[in-house]
C-alpha cells in the first residue's frame, strides 16, 4: 500500500536471536505457503476512454528506482502533484492523509509517529526509549525522541511511507515502518523556476501568509543547481485568557497578568535548500546539498475545553520555541560494470530551545513541601509556580556505502555497510523564580537534567532477489547490527543541602554514567508471484527492532534490551480496467516482544525509567485505491483497519497486586479505523483548465495512554477540505477551505504538567493562492 510480567534486568546487555534470525542463519530459504487471492473482475471500460491510464508511480523504497507496482512492500506515496493539490506544507498536513500512521504533536517540531498500531505511547523525554518509526530526509535518518524533524514540504518529489518492519534496509527505529521525505534533485535538461503565494484566514483566529520559490539552473552540460526557499507565517487560534491557580499547602493564589493574549499560538518557518548535481564522468555522478530551516513558535496548541472553553487556555509563564537545523548531504553514484555503487553521507546539526509553563505540577507534586513551603528552614512560603525550559543541541552523522547488482538478471542483490552517530546534549530546567531571592535568573532552579546522550549504530546488510520462475521471485534479507548508547551528566535537585539546607549556585557533580552495547540481527523472507504484468501477490515475514539503552537511576536495571517485532504480511498490487483502476493492499499480523515501556513511579524512582515488559500484537488491513472513472473524474481511497492490543498484563512493580495495563487492552494512539476519500473533477472555465477537489479524512476514537489508571478515550473526528484550482499557461490560482465543518478534534489528551489539556486542530480556514512558473 502507497503508503506483563515484571522482571529485574541484568546490568550487562545480552541480545537474544529471534526465531527468524536463527532460521536464516541455518538456511538460505524459508518455506512459505502461498495463499490464493480472488481478484474481482475488471469494471467495464466506458466508451471514449481508450488510452486513459493512471500515471506510473516511481519509488526508491528498496534503495533503487522502481515502479511502485513492482515493489513487494506496502507503500503509500504522495507525489509532488498530490502534495500540491492537497495544500500540504508540513507534518500536521500530510500525517492526516496517511491511514496507517497515527501521531501525537503538542507543538510543531514536537511529534511522535506510530504505524500499524505499534505504540506504547511514546515519550518526549530524551533520556528514555526511542521511537518505533524512522524518519528520513532523503538518505539521512533524522529520527529523534519526541522532537522529530518537521521540514517544510515544498519542492519535494514525494513522501514515501513504508508500512511494516524495515529492519533489513533501514535498521534502528524502523520497527513498525519508515517515512521518507524525498526532495527534488537538480536537472541539466532545462531551466525552470516558480513562485507561489498563499494567504489564509482562520475562523475566530488570525491570518496566515506563505511565500515559496524555486529555481532549477543548468550551469553547463555536466552541472546543474537547484535552489528552493520558503517563508511561512501561520496565525494562531488559541486564546490565552485570564486565569488563576491556588496551591494547596501554602494557599498562595497566582494570577497570569502579562500572559493573556488572543490567538497566541503562532508559528514562523523560514528556510532554504540548495543542491548541486555534477556528472563527474559518463559513469559517475554526485549531488551535494545543504538544507537550512528556522522555526519559531509562541503559545501552545492545547486548550482547556472543560475549564475555560473551546480554544481557550490559562498560562502563567512563557510558552515559546526556537528550532534551527542545517543538513549537509553528499550522494555519489557510480557504475562499476558488475554493480552500481552508492555512497550517501550526511550531517545534521540541530539546536532547539523550548519554554513551557509548568505551574500546575506544583499542585500535585513535591515542590511545596520540599522547596517552597518548608517554613522551618526557608521562612515564609513562596509562590511555587514553575517555568520549564529545554535547551538541546543534536548532531546526527550517517554514512552508507552499498552495491547493487547491474542489469536484469535472474539473481539480483544489494549489499552495504552503515554507520551512524547521534549526539544529543540536552539541559532541562525547572525554575521557581522566588526560590532564591536576589539571585541571577539562571540561579532559580530547583531541578535540572544536564546530560549528553550518544547513540551509535554499525551494520552490514543485504538482500537477494532470485527469480525462481518467470513469475515467482524470492527475496532474502538480513542485517547484522551493533548498537552502543552512553548517557552521562547530572539529574536531580539543585536546591540541595551542601550546607545547612542552603542554596548552592553550582550544581552537584555528575551522577549519571551509564553504558549499553550489544549486537544482533534481523531478517526478511518474501515470495512475490506475478499473475500478469498488472497483478502481483506477495507474502513476507520480516523483523524490525528498537535498540536497547540505559537508565539514569536504579530501579528496574541499569540497561534495557532491544525489543523486536515480527510481521507476517500478505499483500497485493493490481492495475485493472486497462490501467485506469489501481488497487493495492495488505493484510498483516505482527507480534511485538519484550516491549520497551517508559514509565514514572515515585515508589521506585523520581526519574522516568524504561523496562522490557509484556508483549503485544497488531492485526490489520490496508487499502489504497485510485480510479479514473472518466477523463474528467477520478477518485482515491486509502483505508486502514487495525486491532492492536497487549497480550500480557504489564506490572510497573514486581510486587504489585494489580497490573498497570491489562491483557487485551488496546494500545494507545491506535485508531481502529482511519481513512481518506478524495474526489477530483476536471472541467474548463472560460478556456482555462480547472479542478474541483473534495477531501475527507476520518480518524476513529483512540486511547491516549497505556496505563489503565490514567488513560482516556479520545473522540473520533472527520475533516472536510475542498479546493478549486485554475491553470492557464504559466500561472495558476486556487481557492480552498480546510475543516469546512469546523470540527473540534481531540488530537491528544495530555496531562504532561498535571493539568488536563487537549491538543486541538485548526478551526475552519479559507485561503487563496497564486503561483507562476518560468520554464
Amino acid at each position: 500500500m502507497d503508503q506483563a510480567t515484571h522482571r529485574q534486568l541484568p546490568s550487562t546487555s545480552s541480545f537474544r536471536p529471534s526465531p527468524l534470525v536463527i532460521a536464516l542463519r541455518r538456511s538460505l530459504t524459508l518455506p512459505l505457503v502461498a495463499s490464493s487471492l480472488a481478484i474481482p473482475p475488471a469494471f467495464g471500460q466506458e466508451s471514449g476512454q481508450a488510452g486513459l491510464r493512471l500515471e506510473e508511480v516511481v519509488v526508491t523504497a528498496q534503495k533503487r528506482t522502481e515502479s511502485l507496482q513492482d515493489v513487494p512492500i506496502s507503500v503509500q506515496a504522495l507525489g509532488s502533484a498530490e502534495l500540491d493539490r492537497l495544500n500540504i506544507s508540513g507534518f500536521s498536513d500530510y500525517v492526516q492523509q496517511l491511514p496507517s500512521v497515527s501521531f501525537t504533536q503538542r507543538r510543531p517540531g514536537q511529534a511522535s509517529l506510530f504505524m500499524r498500531g505499534v505504540s506504547e505511547g511514546g515519550n518526549g523525554n530524551q533520556s528514555l526509549q526511542g521511537p518505533s518509526v524512522a524518519i528520513y530526509l532523503d538518505n539521512q535518518p533524522v529520527t529523534a525522541i519526541g522532537f522529530n524533524l518537521d521540514p517544510h514540504i515544498y519542492d519535494v518529489e514525494r513522501i514515501e511511507v513504508l508500512m511494516g518492519p524495515q529492519g533489513t534496509l533501514y535498521g534502528a527505529a524502523s520497527q513498525a515502518g519508515t517515512l521518507r521525505i524525498v526532495t527534488k534533485k537538480p536537472s541539466r535538461d532545462a531551466f525552470e523556476a516558480g513562485v507561489d503565494f498563499t494567504a489564509e484566514t482562520i475562523s475566530g483566529g488570525g491570518n496566515s501568509y506563505l511565500a515559496e520559490g524555486y529555481a532549477n539552473i543548468p550551469l553547463n552540460d555536466r552541472m546543474a543547481l537547484r535552489v528552493a526557499a520558503w517563508w511561512d507565517d501561520d496565525g494562531g487560534y488559541i486564546d490565552a485568557v485570564e486565569d488563576t491557580i491556588t496551591y494547596p499547602l501554602s494557599g498562595i493564589t497566582r494570577g497570569n497578568a502579562g500572559f493573556v493574549e488572543d490567538d497566541f499560538n503562532e508559528v514562523e518557518k523560514r528556510g532554504l535548500r540548495a543542491a548541486l548535481g555534477v556528472d563527474l564522468s559518463d559513469r559517475w555522478s554526485a549531488v551535494a546539498s545543504v538544507s537550512h530551516q528556522r522555526l519559531e513558535t509562541n503559545g501552545i496548541w492545547d486548550h482547556d475545553p472543560e475549564g475555560l472553553g473551546d480554544f481557550k487556555v490559562g498560562r502563567f509563564f512563557e510558552d515559546s520555541q526556537e528550532d534551527e537545523w542545517t543538513q549537509f548531504a553528499l550522494t555519489v553514484e557510480g557504475d562499476l560494470g558488475f554493480a552500481d555503487l552508492t555512497y550517501a553521507g550526511s550531517y545534521l546539526d540541530r539546536e532547539f530551545e523550548t519554554y513551557s509553563d509548568y505551574s500546575h505540577y506544583s499542585i500535585d507534586g513535591f515542590v511545596e513541601p520540599y522547596y517552597t513551603c518548608y517554613v522551618s528552614y526557608f521562612g515564609p512560603c513562596v509562590d511555587p509556580s514553575i517555568q520549564y525550559s529545554n535547551l538541546s543541541d543534536l548532531s546526527y552523522e550517517s554514512h552508507e556505502l552499498r552495491l547493487a547488482s547491474s542489469g536484469d538478471n535472474r539473481l539480483n542483490w544489494v549489499a552495504g555497510v552503515f554507520y551512524s552517530e547521534v549526539e544529543t546534549a540536552f539541559e532541562s530546567r525547572w525554575s521557581v523564580p522566588p526560590i532564591n531571592p536576589g539571585a541571577a535568573v539562571e540561579d532559580d532552579l530547583y531541578f535540572q537534567t544536564d546530560q549528553v546522550r550518544v547513540d551509535k549504530e554499525k551494520a552490514i546488510f543485504g538482500e537477494l532477489y532470485y527469480d525462481l520462475t518467470e513469475e515467482l521471485v524470492l527475496t532474502l534479507g538480513y542485517r547484522r547490527f551493533k548498537n552502543e548508547t552512553t548517557l552521562d551528566g547530572f539529574v536531580g535537585t539543585i536546591f540541595w543541602p551542601d550546607c545547612c539546607y542552603g542554596y548552592s549556585s553550582q550544581r552537584p557533580p555528575d551522577n549519571v554514567a551509564s553504558e549499553f552495547d550489544g549486537s544482533d540481527g534481523t531478517g526478511k523472507v518474501s515470495l512475490a508471484y506475478n499473475f500478469s504484468d498488472d497483478i502481483m501477490v506477495y507474502g513476507t515475514v520480516s523483523e524490525g527492532y528498537r535498540p536497547g539503552g540505559v537508565n539514569r537511576a536504579p530501579g528496574v536495571g541499569e540497561t534495557y534490551q532491544p525489543d523486536f517485532l515480527t510481521s507476517y504480511e500478505l499483500g497485493w498490487k493490481t492495475e485493472l480496467q486497462d490501467g485506469r483502476l489501481r488497487i493495492n493492499g495488505a493484510v498483516y499480523h505482527m507480534e511485538w516482544d519484550d516491549v520497551q515501556i517508559g514509565f514514572f513511579n515515585p515508589d521506585i524512582s523520581l526519574l522516568g525509567l524504561v523496562d522490557n515488559v509484556g508483549a503485544a500484537e497488531s492485526t490489520g488491513l490496508e487499502l489504497d485505491a485510485t480510479w479514473l472513472l472518466t477523463d474528467s473524474l477520478d477518485l482515491m481511497l486509502t483505508y486502514s483497519r487495525n486491532n492492536a492490543e497487549l497480550t500480557e498484563d504489564y506490572f510497573a512493580r514486581s510486587d504489585a497486586t494489580a497490573p498497570d495495563a491489562t491483557d487485551g487492552q488496546d494500545l494507545p494512539f491506535t485508531p481502529d479505523t482511519k481513512y481518506t476519500i478524495t474526489g477530483r473533477y476536471h472541467f474548463p472555465v472560460q478556456g482555462f483548465d480547472s479542478t474541483l477537489q473534495l477531501n475527507w479524512t476520518y480518524t476513529d476514537e483512540q486511547w491516549n495512554d497505556i496505563f489503565a489508571s490514567t488513560r482516556e478515550k479520545m473522540d473520533s473526528y472527520g475533516l472536510l477540505n475542498a479546493s478549486w484550482r485554475i491553470e492557464a499557461g504559466r500561472w495558476h490560482a486556487s481557492l480552498f477551505g480546510s475543516n469546512l465543518t469546523d470540527e473540534v478534534a481531540e488530537l491528544y489528551i495530555n496531562s504532561v504538567d498535571i493539568q488536563r489539556l487537549v491538543t486541538v486542530n485548526q478551526p475552519r480556514t479559507f485561503g487563496v493562492s497564486f503561483g507562476m512558473n518560468f520554464n
